[in-house]
């Protein structure tokens, strides 16, 4: 139980931390609103934060594989980024908005939620509807949503469920 409360404090930490890195600012407002942003946040996510004695922790294995899953999301972010640009500021426009269905055989929840919030961050793509291992994509260009069913970070996803 004692390690639950420095687990919840550490939890915390690192979320206020990251919130002072991402507002930029030491005013005591911010600090005061970020402190209590992180604490509500690691109080209502407790069971998915925090480890608890009859749950192993976080294997390396784990974080390296987050690590390459971040690392190869945020080239494709910065890949999406030019090639939105190159549509908007290309002299006829050729964006074709459009839904895209997208069936996925991934298992653990937080994998489908990481999977959406990746194609919702992603520019020229938008989640706008999860339901099970189902998709609603909308895309900017039908070339863009169908090379979804295919992306490489679903792969990883069901690669990494595999592996545990």
């Amino acid at each position: 139980m004692k390690n639950d409360h420095l687990n919840f404090i550490g939890v915390t930490a690192v979320l206020f931390l990251f919130w002072v890195a991402v507002s930029g600012t030491l005013d005591w407002p911010q600090l005061v609103v970020g402190l209590a942003a992180a604490t509500f946040v690691t109080f209502f996510n407790r069971s998915m934060l925090i480890t608890h004695e009859d749950r192993p922790p976080v294997r390396l294995k784990t974080l390296v594989w987050l690590l390459g899953y971040f690392f190869k999301l945020i080239s494709d972010i910065f890949v999406a980024n030019f090639q939105v640009a190159w549509l908007v500021l290309h002299p006829k426009m050729p964006i074709e908005p459009n839904m895209v269905e997208l069936e996925v055989d991934i298992d653990k929840q937080a994998s489908r939620v990481l999977l959406g919030n990746s194609i919702t961050l992603t520019p020229g793509t938008l989640t706008v509807l999860s339901e099970g291992n189902k998709y609603l994509v909308h895309a900017l260009t039908r070339h863009n949503g169908e090379a979804l069913k295919t992306w490489p970070l679903i792969d990883r996803l069901k690669q990494m469920e595999v592996e545990k």
